[in-house]
């Protein structure tokens, strides 16, 4: 082999190198693209799901002021935001007596006083909760009239009506007594108002 093939020959190895390292440098720069794009998307995958959790979040958020918007307006609308209105209430009592043609009926309210939150209504939200307790005891007929009355406090008292406790007692009956029955009930009338210097 002459000098002239040993030039060409180096040459040859020379411009294999040369490939050789430009093949490596594709190679690692096109892992490198390959590396950038699976980490691009990534980011994207975890920027869309950090996006729909936000939108989730406010939508339940939204909800959740509509709910207690509405339930405001509930309340506002029977009358059970604000001051008490006791005498509605004994009207009401009175009236639901007489509509019944129940006995004599013996009733005393408590005053009024803040409700615990922990047996407050659960959708009170930020309204302040306050509660008088209604002490009322009746002669009875039967069972089905007591819980008429109860039910029809509930549903047209200017408050929420919980009924805490009843009990219900035989009694003598009697020409002037007929009522088999005696009834004595503890009720909570339950009242909302906006917080001072609060938004309702």
């Amino acid at each position: 082999m002459n000098a002239a093939d040993l030039k060409k020959l180096r040459g040859a190895a020379a411009l294999a190198a040369l490939m050789a390292l430009a093949g490596a440098g594709a190679l690692w720069a096109s892992a490198r693209l390959a590396d950038e794009a699976k980490q691009d998307h990534t980011r994207a995958i975890a920027a869309r799901a950090a996006a729909q959790s936000g939108l989730a979040a406010a939508q339940a958020e939204e909800l959740e002021i509509a709910q207690k918007i509405d339930r405001y307006r509930q309340l506002a609308a029977r009358g059970a935001i604000g001051a008490e209105q006791r005498l509605a209430w004994v009207e009401l009592i009175r009236d639901t007596r007489a509509r019944h043609r129940l006995g004599a009926l013996d009733y005393e309210f408590s005053p009024q006083r803040p409700l615990d939150r922990s047996i407050a209504p659960s959708d009170a939200g930020e309204l302040e909760v306050s509660s008088s307790t209604l002490r009322l005891r009746l002669p009875l007929l039967h069972e089905g009239d007591l819980l008429t009355l109860l039910d029809e406090l509930s549903q047209l008292a200017p408050a929420l009506v919980r009924v805490r406790e009843c009990s219900m007692v035989l009694r003598v009956v009697t020409d002037a007594t007929p009522e088999a029955l005696q009834a004595d009930c503890l009720l909570d009338w339950i009242t909302f108002r906006p917080k001072e210097g609060g938004a309702s």
